[in-house]
C-alpha cells in the first residue's frame, strides 16, 4: 500500500466543529476544579491565611462565606472564580493570591442569589 492510499486520522474531524470549554460558558480551571470543589471546604490565600468556606458551587465560580474570617477586610460573602485556584488537598483550598487581593476578583452576590 501506497501512503496515499491513507487518509490521515485527523482529516475526518476537519469539518466538525471544535467545541472549547469556554463555549459552554466554563474556563479550562472550571473544568478541571469545578467537580472537586464542595460545600464547606475551606479557603486559604496563597500565604496560607483563611479566607472563609465554600457555601455554594456554580459553573463558573463558587461562593465563599468569610463571615467567620477575622483576616479578611470584609465579611461580604463572595463568588471566586475557579481560575483562582492554585491547588486543593482534603477540604482545603488554595488560592494563587494573597487575602488582601480577593475582592479584586471577586463578585458579590446580589439578595436573589443568597
Amino acid at each position: 500500500m501506497h501512503d496515499h492510499d491513507h487518509t490521515d486520522p485527523r482529516a475526518a474531524n476537519a469539518e466538525r466543529p471544535v467545541l472549547r470549554a469556554e463555549d459552554g460558558g466554563a474556563s479550562p480551571a472550571a473544568m478541571t476544579w469545578r467537580p472537586l470543589v464542595q460545600p464547606g471546604m475551606y479557603v486559604r490565600d496563597s500565604a496560607g491565611q483563611d479566607v472563609g468556606q465554600v457555601k455554594e458551587v456554580r459553573t463558573g465560580d463558587f461562593l465563599v462565606d468569610r463571615s467567620g474570617t477575622l483576616a479578611m477586610a470584609s465579611n461580604t460573602p463572595v463568588y471566586l472564580p475557579f481560575d483562582l485556584i492554585h491547588a486543593m488537598m482534603g477540604d482545603r483550598i488554595t488560592l494563587d493570591v494573597p487575602s488582601s487581593q480577593v475582592d479584586q476578583y471577586a463578585s458579590v452576590p446580589t439578595p436573589l442569589d443568597l
